[in-house]
């Protein structure tokens, strides 16, 4: 049976255009988002986006006031995000790290410590090759690896991140054992792929794009449950791993939370707030077709449950990979 991580799951929410809270005058001041990451990145990008197309909606009353504190695979931002009041005026990223994390024992807080306020994009996994590569489809590199177990090298970002498991996740649909390297971010994991260091790698398709573009990497297999949608020239011809005799699909989200105990008007006008941000031509135009993303909607106690279901399913999978540190 499939494992389906980050289904897309819908919350309808009356849109109202920008104001107040009612029965209340939030949000009186500029509120911040801390970006658990460092700029630039994934995360950085979006909560930009989010800030950009507001204030062209006039959603948000003043602009958000961002500020960057990475470091520990996003556990330095969310914890200083934790250690503000919960009264509307800090909100951070919420996204699968944090379970991730949470599991792998390196986070001083559980993983659903937070209010959850919306999820708001899916980024898909694939598994790609160098153009030149021996291994033509997926099956070729699946049947490299059960034939001589640890040996086919796949690189990935980090060693106690989320490629560590979709990785870990692979495996176990496909009976194989790679010999797995991780790498700092996803450009050297790219960089490494493209001299030769490694046989195979996991990412994004974001993060493989431009050197699709450009003929040098090719794409073996996609997690998502249908081919994508973007740039038909590159990804036409991509199968799902589904497809390819891998029966798995996954994705990683991201999202919005702030600290625990959050008014529930001041999360519902961010839900509001969000969801009109979400729906607009400018996020699509410059959020979801720019950097090849996936919108979803997902809030409040519907989020919570989604984030639940997910820390489950990671759970027994780390636990089967011999993952699991959290005692």
């Amino acid at each position: 049976m499939a494992l389906l991580i980050g289904a897309i799951g819908m919350l309808s929410h009356a849109v109202v255009g920008s104001g107040y809270a009612a029965g209340t005058n939030y949000p009186a001041k500029p509120i911040p988002f801390v970006v658990p990451y460092a700029p630039g990145g994934g995360t950085d990008i979006m909560v930009r986006v989010i800030d950009r197309v507001g204030a062209q909606l006039k959603v948000f009353p003043r602009p958000l006031v961002i500020e960057n504190k990475s470091g520990g695979s996003g556990v330095v931002g969310k914890s200083y995000a934790k250690s503000k009041p919960a009264d509307g005026y800090t909100i951070t990223c919420a996204d699968d790290s944090s379970t991730v994390v949470d599991l792998f024992g390196n986070a001083p807080w559980p993983y659903n410590d937070f209010t959850y306020i919306a999820k708001l994009n899916r980024d898909y996994q694939m598994i790609v090759v160098r153009a030149d590569s021996p291994y033509k489809t997926l099956k070729d590199l699946v049947a490299a690896a059960k034939a001589q177990p640890k040996t086919v090298k796949i690189a990935g970002t980090g060693v106690s991140q989320i490629d560590v498991l979709h990785v870990a996740m692979f495996e176990k649909a496909s009976g194989v054992k790679f010999n797995y390297i991780g790498f700092d971010s996803g450009g050297q994991v790219i960089t490494n792929l493209l001299g030769g260091h490694v046989d195979a790698a996991i990412a994004n398709p974001g993060e493989a794009y431009e050197q699709m573009r450009a003929g040098k990497v090719r794409s073996l297999g996609v997690s998502s449950e249908k081919r994508l949608g973007f740039d038909s020239a590159v990804f036409k011809d991509v199968p799902t791993w589904k497809e390819a005799g891998v029966n798995l699909s996954l994705s990683q989200w991201r999202g919005v939370a702030g600290p625990k105990g959050m008014a529930k008007e001041q999360v519902d006008w961010l839900i509001d707030a969000l969801k009109k941000i979400t729906e607009s031509k400018e996020w699509h135009e410059q959020y979801l077709n720019k950097f090849l993303q996936v919108g979803v909607f997902v809030a409040g106690a519907d989020m919570q449950k989604e984030a639940e279901e997910e820390y489950a399913v990671y759970k027994t999978i780390m636990e089967g990979a011999g993952l699991l540190k959290k005692k």
